[in-house]
């Protein structure tokens, strides 16, 4: 029990820390994990030697030299000697390691392949209505990871957090999105955020992952602005509500552009990223800066 008590109590103290820290505070810690999700984590983004995005019935294989770890990818079929087989049926990833089965669950923590090699993966939509089963292979000593000089983004703007009004979408229509790897990803339309911003009014597209107002617990917007290709990534960029929404429909959401982030695909090409169409007439000079524009 006294073991218990000070767990608990400490949780309290970490909720009480971040909960006195200001948003721009907030947003800092979220440059340095940021960093961590890209470079330094064992599953970081950067370290990703190649993906493979697979439909219900199919197979692909995993073949590379244990002695070279960048020749490691993902091949369509089953592939006589394949260091691993995976295939995706009535929903759930199939998977056979030299000729043995592998349970779907390893894939969360990973699938040891050789050394510093391992997958993970996971079901994920690969196009609109269907679940497909997306997965990676990593290299721990992957040279972009090395590289990687950290994510670059505007300084922190307090005029860019904004309190907007919620408008609902009762019907939750559906908005296909077109992806950077030409296939389709299909989100609802929760509703129209309206604001002012740098004295102009703003209505912005808000979507989420489910049509069921119970299942909706996040939205985000996907946007273009007057910096696209200019300064912000050509792809647009993402903004998530800042709070969880709880019961759904709120009548205010808080959105922080000094969060906006750029899709996974800026920087990798393994992802399946809705490309950005709904437009903000103005220079978003807030949040991450396009990564293959150089400073600014």
């Amino acid at each position: 029990m006294l073991k218990f008590a000070a767990v608990a109590a400490a949780a309290v103290l970490l909720i009480a820390s971040a909960e006195a820290k200001t948003p721009a505070e907030m947003w800092k810690d979220g440059l340095k994990e940021a960093n961590a999700d890209w470079a330094t984590q064992k599953h970081a983004l950067l370290k990703i030697n190649d993906a493979a995005y697979i439909h219900e019935g199919e197979f692909t294989s995993l073949i590379g030299d244990p002695k070279k770890p960048a020749t490691w990818h993902w091949v369509k079929g089953k592939v006589p000697n394949a260091a691993l087989i995976a295939s995706f049926a009535k929903g759930k990833p199939v998977l056979t390691k030299t000729g043995k089965p592998v349970p779907p669950q390893a894939l969360t923590s990973g699938i040891d392949i050789a050394p510093g090699i391992d997958v993970t993966g996971g079901a994920t939509q690969i196009a609109p209505g269907e679940t497909g089963l997306r997965l990676w292979v990593f290299d721990q000593g992957h040279k972009a990871a090395k590289a990687f000089k950290g994510v670059d983004y505007f300084p922190y703007d307090p005029a860019y957090r904004v309190t907007a009004s919620f408008k609902p979408d009762p019907k939750f229509a559906p908005h296909v999105f077109r992806t950077s790897r030409g296939l389709d990803k299909q989100f609802f339309h929760t509703g129209d955020a309206t604001f002012t911003l740098q004295g102009k009014p703003i209505t912005l597209p808000l979507y989420a992952d489910s049509n069921k107002p119970a299942e909706v617990k996040s939205m985000t917007s996907f946007f273009i602005d007057e910096l696209t290709g200019k300064g912000a990534y050509r792809a647009g960029r993402y903004v998530d509500v800042e709070e969880p929404v709880g019961k759904f429909p709120p009548s205010k959401v808080v959105i922080d552009f000094n969060f906006a982030y750029n899709p996974n695909c800026a920087r990798s090409s393994y992802f399946n990223c809705p490309v950005a169409i709904d437009f903000i007439q103005l220079a978003m000079k807030a949040g991450e800066k396009d990564p293959h524009a150089g400073a600014h």
